[in-house]
């Protein structure tokens, strides 16, 4: 059921014959015919069978149950006559599968047609039958084709292997397994091929270096991975196999021929004795093993389950299932070892259906044995019978009428038979009248195509030598041409028009006349106005000349003296002023003899959107280089920066050395403490507020302590969260007022809209948002003034999360209330607290702290507790675990202090190194990247040293170092970070200085 691909020769008169492969005769036919010669096959289905004629003509008798036959419809009556399939080109290779049929035309396209319920037609759909030949438009230039079973093959001349059709054990070789495969596609993981075989469910090829690849079905070990397996997805190499010239593949084994010595290889099913090991058995052989007593073989097939081969000049063998006949050997005993094919000793080629064979010898073409149920063999008639030996079937050569006796036939007086009549001959002649006119004939000067190949007079029989044709020039030298006149000398080059070349291109007896090629722009090479030229035809050779020479300097833009430079020694330097303060940038200046319009003379401006930014204004303490020398706000007292608070939603606030407090950021809410509701993305001073010791930040308010214990707040206050008795739509505080109703205080914290003081006394007092009972007053009650949490006495130190609120006592205990869902009150538990509760199992606690839902607790060791929610890691102990109880953060060690943010934190090491983990949707880790990076662990932030405090709002972080400077990273949309931008950074950056 394998058709081998074959090279041909183009018979058609104008078209040269293609280079043979070296394998197959060649030859030529009659000018302005359209027959080709192509070397006879054939190819055998399961109950089918194809003949390949010499004139590229398909034949087709047996079964046409799927209208494999090509006739237009289908039968259930067999055809046991050979009829011509119609709808064909000229066809030069064919191959049958189970119940379909394919032909390879001699331009590289493939046809199909038969059975397409798994796609084998190769049309894009899988279904139905085919019933006349149909292109498969996916292919071209394709070398060779295989069918078998209800798959198809087709190798191109690139070396890429093609399948389509049923892939239920993947021959198809897709990587996968599938009902059907309805368009072809290339067998991934091959080096180029150069020959194929299909087996009933599986496949084979032969690389150009001579290796053998298996993939399909592989029950019997038939894909050559030396181990049975249900199936092999993709191609895998053979191993134990030499170098091979040829495969063949049956329902369940596989062979080869070995390129040394033409030796046979063969592994897989043996239960018929296919494999030739001399016995049978139900045992797949695993391993490729050496077929003996045959060797030298020419052509090898295999049938379903059995094997043929053709050694040395034509000795037919086969071995293996023998029940119909179908090794041919006059019996029906099954061979486990090769047997002679009754008769055949000059057989040709060789094709093995399911239960029958084909081959090819000289004189009547196409002999056939074995199953005949379907009349596939041919003979005009069926039979239940085996056929137990070759025999002739109903298929005759071609032979053409020589007139002329030159060897070469007339295509239109032709005969039909095995051998042929006196005066017959093979080979088709383009004019059968002439003897000295066919295929391979001398040409000679005569106009006429002597050799039949279309041409007429080529060749060095009529002309080519070199003469003088007496003229002048390029005219002058010749060539024998063969002219209607006969064998004359003619000029090898013609008249054209003077080029300049020191030649005389248009034969007139002058050279270069008339300055050909001048007068055309041209560039000199020299510098200024000398580079500019026009052409001049000299000594055969085009020059370029200046028009016009060098002179002194004027200033008109350009190079006058040609040295280079232009207007040198008239030009003045002016630079771009854009904010017209009479300086401009060093980097945008220009040469003229005049000034421009918006350029000066005067240059060293370091900001030229500022017209209060250059080398002659006066240095203010803005944090701005104002007088362009460098440094920033030099000469003026500038106080250090001793505390830092980060605004849950992107805005900083900044407490200086002298007790003032700055801010930066999103004002919406009036945040900012400045009188308005304007984003700033430069710090500025809050007025009006001086001696101020701590400063805390929430969702979007702000708090201040100053020295003497009276507490100020301003920003967001709907939930009443000032503390100054008001609250509501409308009643925001633009600047800081005072909480009367507070005196005695020394600590202060802002949760998101709920705020805490710590008194003198150890009391805690809170106010403001309290739905989750955050106030601890024991209710949920909005709370626009400060009240006291009950049952809290000997606190020193409080902080405030999200919706809920931690204190820890002088004997180091640790108790919280409010909002719980998360854990976040270290209990155990998740119940909401409507006071406070202890946090058990923690002591020797330093520092409290909290994120929006998550709690730690930094230890007098340095080491560092946390509790609460950990979808993002922020519990930073490796995992996204919420804990309900307090964990220690792992490898975290000599911390000093802690911190926390929507769903990260960060912490500050005794050696002034930060460390971050959780949640980065905005950088705020300071690694780099963004959401793309999680971490579940501490990570240092890169590039940051001698830190000595830092504070985190819910999405970025700020940083002070020991030298003074602030650093920042995270979010930055509404300017948050103080460095002058709203661009998010994702690894620390300097702040400005304020």
């Amino acid at each position: 059921m394998v058709a081998l691909g074959l090279a041909l020769v183009l018979a058609a008169c104008g078209s040269p014959p293609p280079e043979s492969d070296g394998d197959v005769r060649t030859g030529t036919v009659s000018q302005g015919l359209t027959a080709v010669k192509v070397p006879q096959a054939v190819a055998a289905g399961a109950y089918h069978s194809l003949f390949l004629k010499k004139d590229g003509s398909v034949w087709a008798w047996g079964q046409n149950v799927a209208g494999q036959l090509g006739t237009g419809s289908t039968s259930s009556t067999p055809q046991p006559q050979p009829s011509q399939v119609g709808g064909l080109p000229a066809i030069k290779a064919v191959a049958a599968g189970v119940a379909h049929s394919l032909a390879l035309d001699v331009d590289g396209n493939v046809w199909a047609w038969g059975q397409n319920a798994s796609g084998q037609m190769g049309t894009g759909t899988a279904g139905g039958t085919v019933l006349v030949p149909t292109k498969v438009a996916a292919l071209s230039s394709i070398q060779a084709i295989a069918a078998n079973g209800s798959f198809s093959l087709a190798l191109g001349v690139d070396g890429r292997l093609w399948a389509w059709g049923q892939n239920s054990s993947g021959q198809v070789g897709t990587g996968g397994t599938s009902a059907s495969v309805a368009t072809p596609g290339v067998v991934q993981g091959l080096p180029p091929v150069r020959a194929v075989a299909a087996g009933v469910n599986h496949a084979l090829a032969l690389t150009r270096d001579g290796r053998v690849w298996g993939w399909g079905m592989n029950t019997s070990g038939q894909a050559g991975t030396g181990a049975t397996s249900t199936a092999v997805l993709t191609p895998v190499q053979v191993a134990g196999l030499p170098i091979a010239k040829a495969v063949a593949a049956g329902a369940g084994h596989s062979l080869i021929v070995d390129e040394q010595f033409g030796n046979v290889w063969a592994w897989g099913q043996n239960t018929f004795g296919q494999v030739g090991t001399g016995s049978t058995s139900t045992t797949p052989v695993v391993t490729p093993r050496p077929v003996d007593g045959i060797f030298a073989v020419t052509v090898l097939v295999a049938g379903h389950n059995s094997s043929m081969a053709i050694i040395g000049n034509g000795l037919a063998v086969a071995w293996g299932h023998n029940v119909s006949g179908q090794l041919g050997n006059g019996g029906t005993v099954n061979s486990a070892s090769p047997v002679g094919v009754t008769g055949l000793t000059n057989a040709t080629a060789l094709a093995a259906g399911a239960q029958h064979a084909l081959a090819l010898r000289p004189g009547c073409p196409v002999w056939a044995w074995g199953n005949n149920s379907q009349g596939q063999l041919g003979t005009g008639t069926t039979s239940t019978a085996p056929v137990t030996s070759p025999g002739s079937a109903l298929i005759s050569n071609t032979f053409y009428f020589d007139g002329d006796m030159d060897g070469f036939g007339d295509e239109y007086i032709f005969e039909q038979s095995c051998e042929p009549s006196a005066g017959f001959v093979e080979d088709l002649d383009c004019d059968d009248y002439t003897p000295t006119t066919h295929p391979g004939a001398a040409e000679v000067c005569n106009g006429l195509d002597d050799n039949c190949d279309g041409v007429v007079d080529e060749g060095p029989s009529t002309g080519g030598e070199t003469c003088e044709t007496g003229l002048q020039g390029v005219c002058a030298a010749g060539v024998m041409a063969c002219t209607p006149d006969g064998v004359v000398c003619q000029p090898r080059t013609t008249a054209s028009a003077e080029q300049c070349d020191n030649l005389d291109n248009d034969c007139d007896g002058q050279v270069d006349e008339g300055n050909p090629g001048g007068l055309q722009a041209c560039a000199t090479g020299q510098l200024g106005v000398c580079g500019e030229g026009v052409t001049y035809c000299a000594n055969g050779a085009i020059a370029c000349v200046p028009t016009q020479g060098a002179s002194s300097e004027v200033c008109d833009g350009k190079d006058n003296d040609c040295d280079g430079q232009v207007d040198e020694g008239l030009l003045q330097t002016w630079y771009r002023d854009q904010d017209a303060d009479s300086y401009g940038l060093s980097s945008q200046s220009v040469q003229a003899c005049a000034r421009p319009t918006g350029y000066v003379a005067n240059a060293g401006d370091c900001d030229d959107a500022n017209p209060a930014a250059n080398p002659g204004a006066p240095e203010v303490l803005d944090g701005q280089d104002n007088d362009c020398d460098g440094q920033v706000d030099e000469g003026l007292a500038v106080q250090t920066l001793q505390k830092l608070a980060g605004g849950h939603n992107n805005f900083s606030v900044f407490l200086k050395s002298d007790g003032t407090v700055w801010t930066a950021g999103i004002n919406l809410m009036g945040e900012l403490g400045d009188g308005t509701t304007t984003d700033r993305r430069i710090p500025a001073q809050v007025q009006g507020l001086t001696g101020v010791v701590a400063i805390t930040a929430g969702g979007h308010h702000v708090l201040a302590l100053k020295q003497d214990g009276t507490v100020w707040a301003w920003g967001y206050n709907a939930w009443g969260q000032i503390g100054d008795g008001t609250g509501g739509p409308g009643k925001n505080r633009l600047t800081p007022v005072q909480l009367t109703s507070l005196t005695g205080v020394t600590a202060i914290s802002a949760g998101d809209n709920h705020t805490l003081a710590l008194k003198q006394d150890g009391t805690v007092w809170a106010w403001g948002n309290n739905s989750y009972g955050q106030v601890g007053d024991g209710t949920k009650t909005l709370r626009y003034s400060p009240v006291r949490v009950p049952g809290l006495t000997g606190v020193t130190a409080i902080v405030a999360g999200g919706y809920y609120s931690l204190a820890m006592k002088q004997d180091g205990t640790v108790w919280a209330w409010g909002h719980n869902a998360n854990g976040q009150l270290g209990d155990g538990t998740t119940t909401e607290r409507l006071g406070p509760v202890r946090v058990p199992g923690l002591a020797n606690v330093a520092a409290l702290t909290t994120g929006y839902l998550h709690t730690y607790a930094l230890k007098q060791d340095g080491t560092v507790w946390a509790w609460g929610s950990n979808q993002l890691g922020q519990l930073g102990d490796g995992t996204q675990t919420t804990r309900l109880s307090p964990v220690q953060v792992p490898g975290l060690t000599n911390v000093v202090s802690v911190g926390g943010g929507y769903s990260h934190s960060t912490a500050l090491k005794s050696d002034g190194t930060v460390w971050a983990w959780g949640g980065n949707t905005s950088g705020q880790l300071g690694v780099g990247g963004t959401s793309t990076t999680k971490l579940l662990t501490p990570a240092q932030v890169p590039g940051l040293t001698g830190v000595t405090a830092f504070a985190s709002g819910w999405h970025h972080v700020l940083a002070l170092k020991q030298d003074g400077t602030l650093w920042s990273w995270g979010e930055n949309g509404y300017g948050g970070l103080a460095d002058g931008t709203v661009t998010d950074r994702y690894t620390p950056v300097q702040a400005l200085s304020f």
